[in-house]
């Protein structure tokens, strides 16, 4: 693929739709996972007690990933993840399954060698990021069946394609180029076109410039557009694309900003104020750039580490670790759900592991990667426990 550059526009070494091999057929669970139950109406699993907490519904069992690779996806009745090998090595594969628990599991990227990771979804395709060597490859596969199909590649140590979002035809990702060093925020419709690198606002040496983690949400892409220089650091503006008109709108000025998360009605992001300190605020504001809400503090009583976030209409969900001296970091993150005006907060699940990586599903409902007893699974829940006192 073309390395990213500020000019640059179009990218793409191979034309998006590139057939690729099928891969493996549909089986019924992932090699070695434990068996499990469908998922109960009430936000826990009918019949089954979970050693920890027990408040949750196992999607997957035992899928021996953790960290980014194993972030699961969810979008459209449907749940993605990634598993690991036997003995919890590489590669990893990919697999989904239905929200409630019904059907069959099915395994989406071909058993071909390839580390596949980073799966997301939209309920009717498939997407994620698939690495051999010193190359880098964005998949794409329908869940009701078909090839998988390549829809961009790139060479090199460090490439990488990671923040995906898939939403009917449109595919978003992060692009971090090789030999330029440069990160751009891209966009491709699939089976439409090559790639599209979102450029920074600014201009300058692309090296010190960037656009990352996108978020998508009705063909609207937010976005972090940033400029270094050494006499101020590094300065970065949310924006919003909408990428049927071009149409750039900066909604906010930020600091140290991370991943973004784009509703109907709001961006949402989370800035870093104090580097020592580690804590992160998250922030909010409204498509035009008005009304700018403070979710959750960076200082203060409620300051959280903030490791994650995500959001649906009607909530927003981060996993955190409390940042006021009562928690180390030994301990586990765990998973708090907000309304979007903040005045509500509450934890996702009182199970007693780790919580990692959440994805909303849709409304409260939330998926994300548990562990404890030595067991990692995706699990759910349609909405938050509340309290764990």
């Amino acid at each position: 693929m073309a390395l990213l550059g500020v000019t640059a526009l179009v990218v793409s070494a191979v034309a998006a739709g590139t057939a690729a091999p099928a891969g493996a057929a549909v089986t019924t669970a992932p090699p070695g996972a434990r068996a499990e139950r469908p998922v109960s109406e009430h936000g826990t699993v009918s019949g089954r007690e979970r050693t920890v907490g027990g408040d949750s519904d196992v999607l997957l069992a035992g899928t021996g990933t953790t960290g980014g690779d194993g972030a699961p996806g969810a979008g459209g009745g449907w749940w993605t993840a990634s598993t690991a090998a036997e003995g919890g090595g590489q590669p990893y594969a990919v697999w989904a399954g239905r929200l409630d628990g019904t059907g069959e599991k099915q395994r989406i990227s071909p058993d071909d060698g390839r580390h596949h990771v980073h799966p997301v979804t939209d309920g009717k395709t498939v997407v994620w990021s698939a690495y051999q060597g010193r190359w880098c490859y964005l998949l794409a596969r329908p869940l009701d069946g078909g090839p998988v199909r390549q829809l961009d590649s790139s060479q090199g140590i460090g490439c990488a394609y990671n923040g995906l979002g898939v939403e009917g035809k449109t595919v978003t990702y992060t692009d971090v180029g090789y030999k330029s060093r440069s990160t751009r925020a891209v966009y491709l419709r699939m089976g439409e076109g090559d790639p599209v690198a979102i450029p920074p606002a600014a201009g300058g040496n692309p090296r010190t410039l960037s656009t990352s983690h996108p978020s998508l949400h009705d063909d609207k892409i937010a976005f972090n557009d940033c400029k270094y220089t050494g006499s101020t650091g590094t300065r970065c503006r949310i924006t919003v694309l909408d990428i049927a008109t071009g149409g750039r709108t900066v909604v906010a000025d930020a600091g140290l900003p991370a991943p973004t998360a784009i509703t109907s009605r709001y961006v949402y992001w989370l800035e870093t104020e104090d580097p020592a300190a580690g804590s992160r605020a998250l922030h909010r504001v409204n498509l035009d750039g008005s009304d700018p809400v403070v979710v959750s503090p960076a200082t203060g009583r409620d300051a959280m580490i903030i490791d994650g976030l995500t959001a649906s209409d009607d909530a927003v969900t981060v996993a955190a670790r409390s940042a006021d001296g009562t928690t180390g970091p030994e301990t586990p993150a765990k998973l708090w759900q907000f309304s979007p005006d903040g005045t509500r907060r509450e934890r996702v699940s009182c199970d007693g592991g780790g919580q990692f990586s959440p994805a909303s599903a849709g409304g409260r409902q939330v998926v994300w990667i548990g562990t404890s007893d030595g067991s990692t699974d995706v699990l759910t829940r349609t909405r938050p426990v509340g309290t764990c006192d």
